[in-house]
């Protein structure tokens, strides 16, 4: 019967919160990915939400380099003091379940772990990547110092000397030069757009002047007479008004109460001045 796993040296908070900040950057990274996909749509995301959470990211990915490499502190710091080493203790953890586990588990849960290389649709990814990559640089990269490039693309030597083969100092000065070309493309626009951002004065552009009324200019709690004499002539005017449109309205009604009585009159004066129609005797023996 084997020991019980005993857990007193291990440092049990640190990998706590190792774990944590595991879980952290997974979500971060699918975070990230859902916003590069954009729901499938045929449309790139905002630049500055992307940036945002690879920067988290970066973050993260920090922090848990450095919880990796730092030492605990506590019984394992002592035990390390004791001991003449200031190495972290994480290197000398081996992975060993606590429990039996059953064929699946192992494959699923604990194989995975104890892989030291990439999968292999990752592997595959970073090879195609590391490959376009490569196609773009004159040392070719890894590529040009792994694989042998074929004699065709191969430059001619001048008489007498040797086609020097490509190294890892090679790869790692051309990086060197992309990094530099593109910080100093970087520059140049930051100080083209300085330029232009102080050459109009765009808040004079933008900016718009918005009046306020004359009402506004009286402030109740300092002319409280004022408002309340400014109130009463409201009302009192409101009133005049009202009453003068009653009045017009009379007059209205009088008015086209008279336009008819005189029209009617002018009707009987017509009919009363009119000849009555004539009439012709007519012989009733007459033959037409």
């Amino acid at each position: 019967m084997s020991a019980p796993l005993t857990t007193s040296g291990l440092p049990i908070s640190q990998l706590e919160s190792l774990r944590f900040k595991s879980s952290q950057i997974i979500d971060s990274i699918q975070s990230l990915q859902r916003t590069i996909e954009a729901g499938h749509m045929a449309a790139m995301p905002a630049w500055p939400d992307i940036l945002t959470k690879y920067n988290i990211l970066l973050s993260q990915t920090h922090s848990f380099s450095m919880g990796l490499a730092s030492t605990p502190s506590g019984g394992a710091a002592s035990q390390n003091s004791r001991s003449g080493s200031s190495s972290s203790p994480l290197e000398r953890v081996v992975l060993h379940p606590s429990t039996p586990l059953t064929d699946a588990q192992l494959d699923g849960e604990v194989i995975p772990l104890l892989r030291n290389q990439q999968t292999t649709d990752v592997l595959r990814v970073e090879n195609e990547t590391v490959r376009r990559l490569a196609e773009h640089m004159v040392t070719k990269g890894s590529i040009g110092v792994l694989a042998p490039q074929p004699s065709s693309n191969l430059k001619s030597a001048p008489f007498g000397m040797s086609k020097k083969p490509v190294e890892y100092p090679d790869v790692i000065a051309e990086c060197d030069e992309i990094r530099e070309a593109h910080d100093r493309r970087v520059e140049r626009a930051v100080r083209a757009v300085t330029m232009l951002r102080e050459r109009f004065d765009w808040r004079a552009r933008v900016e718009v002047e918005v009046e306020e009324p004359e009402e506004l200019e009286w402030d109740p709690r300092v002319h409280p007479h004022v408002v309340e004499d400014q109130m009463d002539e409201d009302e009192n005017e409101g009133d005049e008004a009202k009453e003068a449109g009653d009045g017009d309205v009379g007059m209205d009604d009088d008015q086209s109460g008279e336009e008819e009585e005189v029209q009617a009159l002018v009707n009987s004066t017509m009919d009363a001045q009119s000849p009555p129609p004539s009439t012709i005797p007519t012989d009733t023996n007459a033959v037409p």
